[in-house]
């Protein structure tokens, strides 16, 4: 006689089993366990507690602030979004963490920037450079570094 039961959260239908049952019971625990007979995914959403800093600048007296950075992303997929300081850039990833965004123009006190990153994921942080063109007069370009460590589970990068 099969029955329900449950354990750690989980619900099994338990009694005696046939072949079948028992080889897609195998297959399906496998997955849950990290078998190396099943592919994983990349997966790099969450947060991260990224410093940041101008490592390269021809615009004067140019700063930045501190801010996490949030990663919006589906395990598996190759789009994401960053939003850092409230401002959210859409881009690709790659199987082996590395990333890139689509330029983006915002406006800042009055001044127009395109702004871009490209960067890579590990299993524990994130390390980005962020581009960006200012349309001030002159204009002028830095480079800003984000860099830090995700909060939570690690990253996953097969």
């Amino acid at each position: 006689m099969r029955e329900w039961t449950t354990f750690s959260g989980l619900t099994f239908l338990v009694g005696p089993m046939r072949p079948l049952s028992s080889f897609m019971l195998g297959l399906t625990l496998g997955a849950c366990n990290g078998d190396p007979g099943v592919p994983s995914v990349i997966r790099v959403g969450g947060t991260y507690q990224t410093a940041v800093s101008v490592i390269a600048s021809d615009c004067v007296g140019q700063t930045v602030e501190q801010h996490p950075t949030t990663v919006a992303h589906v395990p598996g997929a190759t789009a994401l979004t960053l939003t850092h300081a409230g401002n959210s850039y859409s881009g690709t990833l790659d199987a082996d963490g590395s990333f890139r965004t689509a330029p983006v123009s915002q406006v800042f006190d009055g001044v127009s920037y395109q702004i871009g990153i490209t960067g890579r994921f590990s299993t524990t942080a994130i390390d980005a450079e962020v581009h960006v063109a200012a349309a001030r007069q002159p204009p002028c370009s830095f480079t800003a570094r984000w860099v830090g460590p995700k909060d939570g589970a690690p990253n996953t990068l097969p």
